[in-house]
């Protein structure tokens, strides 16, 4: 057994501490100002990895979890324990961090969604007839009656289809813009102009992806003119940019099911090679990896302007030092926190052409 003092939250979401030595130890359903006691379960050269075995000590910053599930160990959340203003620290203090070596400024974190309720669309786990989450760090399913993370409407319709029994696989839900509930391959209009099957990406909360939109719409300069879309999905971004008088060519490897605009189908290093510039802006929102294979072809169209939306503030880092070193200049990074009680952040970089 090893004490620690509990100083910070990781980017995935456990506390970070200290041991005697000096070593870095991560343990889950930690809080910034714990001291615990934990026990080792993974040592590695420059860390170690612990689950926590008692609170010695609670930091003023942790809280009651209203989730029973959370409390059996339910992976859907990491920070149910963590005061919200807490984890809004901690998320601006994990991008500032990523993005350190850029030198940009980093705007204060936005927090447009509701604590609980805000979830949309949703995918459950369901084995033996039993639906709900995995337990944290494992494929151990944590049976789920309802998710305080879900609108009520979409809750109450899990609660329905859990209780009836599902057939083991994949349960995938999503609240439509007027409320009715669809499932897997089902097409629905989650917001107007936006149509996905339940089980396709988007952005969980409607608040955070407002938040989202609005970012990217302000960040984009004027005059409006040609603006290619890499990642561009169903068209979540693509609806407002088109809206907003950009000539825009969208593209991703599967094609959505109504385009709002031009659609060039592929991977991006594809469609970079494929399409023909100038254009004035790139926007971009690639999944959890970045964008490296992307970056030289988004140098060569040489738009004056990109616009890059992330997940992992690690990845972007990564990448947007690529299109520093070729000659582009990183201004201003947004975080938005989409997800409350989770360690998911969002950030909307902007990067211009240096003189």
């Amino acid at each position: 057994m090893t004490e620690l003092a509990i100083t910070a939250l990781a980017a995935g979401g456990d506390g970070v501490g200290r041991d005697a030595d000096g070593r870095v130890t991560f343990v889950p359903r930690t809080a910034p100002g714990d001291r615990v006691r934990v026990r080792v379960v993974r040592t590695a050269r420059s860390f170690a990895r612990a689950e926590l075995v008692e609170v010695l000590a609670p930091s003023p910053d942790r809280v009651p979890p209203p989730c029973i599930h959370f409390t059996r160990g339910c992976g859907g959340c990491q920070w149910q324990h963590v005061a919200r203003p807490a984890q809004l620290a901690a998320k601006q203090a994990i991008v500032e961090n990523a993005l350190r070596k850029l030198h940009v400024r980093v705007h204060p974190i936005a927090d447009p969604a509701p604590p609980y309720g805000w979830r949309r669309r949703a995918r459950f786990h369901v084995a033996g007839g039993r639906a709900g989450l995995y337990a944290y760090g494992s494929h151990d399913l944590v049976a789920i009656d309802h998710c305080p993370q879900l609108m009520p409407a979409l809750d109450a319709a899990y609660a329905v289809l859990a209780a009836a029994g599902p057939p083991d696989g994949e349960l995938e839900l999503a609240l439509a813009a007027d409320g009715t509930v669809a499932a897997g391959s089902e097409l629905v209009e989650l917001e107007p102009g936006l149509w996905l099957r339940a089980r396709d990406f988007a952005q969980a909360s409607a608040d955070g992806n407002r938040a989202l939109i609005a970012l990217v719409r302000a960040a984009l300069p004027a005059p409006r003119g040609r603006l290619l879309e890499l990642y561009a999905g169903a068209g979540n971004f693509t609806r407002a940019l088109v809206a907003d008088g950009w000539d825009v060519i969208a593209s991703d490897v599967i094609a959505p099911a109504r385009p709002v605009a031009p659609f060039e189908h592929g991977p991006a290093t594809e469609v970079l090679e494929r399409v023909s510039g100038p254009f004035d802006a790139i926007v971009l929102d690639p999944p959890r990896t970045g964008a490296a294979e992307s970056i030289a072809g988004i140098v060569q169209h040489a738009p004056r302007t990109i616009v890059y939306v992330s997940c992992d503030p690690a990845t972007l880092a990564r990448d947007a030092e690529r299109l520093v070193a070729a000659g582009y200049r990183a201004s201003d990074a947004w975080p938005v926190d989409v997800m409350p009680q989770t360690a998911h952040v969002e950030v909307v970089l902007v990067l211009s052409n240096a003189p």
